[in-house]
């Protein structure tokens, strides 16, 4: 399991997909977005000063008995993809792709390949590892190089853009507290939900 969430909200700035989904979205009347991951609650404060209506899960939280299909313009997930195994994030995004709309958005962060954190640790599959020390040690951990990554989203949604992007300086904190990111690297996907 990762480490607990901090409870105090809004002590960063919000993650840079969080930007840019606001950004996507200017007409804001009626919009529902869903946070899966709360994270800090860095992104929930974002979304609230935006005066978006949204639902903030936890990462393991499960998705279905909670809305029904459709339910969402948008989906927003900056951490709680970064964990598991190929399989469970795969069944986690086809959960998030149920209660979209069709072509609502998805703005998630995944492991990349190139994250000095892949290949160290536990192997748990040829993709997922689990610190062996640190904050997270023994959380699982996924990874994708470009082709694996456009293959699993490719099941539901459409990618509108794709980028692998440095994180030491914008993953949370407090996920790393004892143990500060180095390295770290995360795909930044936007993408829409197949109709």
């Amino acid at each position: 399991m990762p480490p607990a969430s901090p409870s105090e909200p809004g002590f960063r700035a919000p993650h840079p997909l969080t930007e840019r989904l606001l950004a996507r979205i200017p007409d804001r009347a009626g919009i529902r977005i869903l946070e899966v991951g709360t994270g800090s609650g860095r992104n929930a404060a974002a979304l609230a000063a935006a005066g978006l209506a949204f639902v903030s899960i936890g990462e393991s939280a499960p998705i279905a008995p909670l809305e029904r299909a459709g339910s969402f313009a948008a989906a927003l997930s900056t951490h709680a993809l970064l964990h598991g195994t190929p399989a469970t994030i795969r069944l986690r995004l086809l959960e998030i792709a149920r209660v979209l709309e069709p072509g609502g958005l998805l703005y998630a962060t995944f492991g990349s390949t190139r994250d000095a954190r892949f290949g160290r640790g536990e192997r748990i599959d040829a993709a997922t590892y689990a610190p062996s020390d640190g904050d997270e040690a023994g959380v699982a951990h996924a990874f994708f190089d470009e082709a694996r990554l456009r293959e699993l989203l490719g099941e539901a949604f459409a990618i509108a853009a794709m980028e692998e992007v440095a994180v030491d300086e914008v993953a949370g904190k407090w996920a790393h507290a004892n143990a500060p990111l180095r390295d770290a690297v995360h795909w930044f996907v936007e993408a829409g939900r197949g109709q």
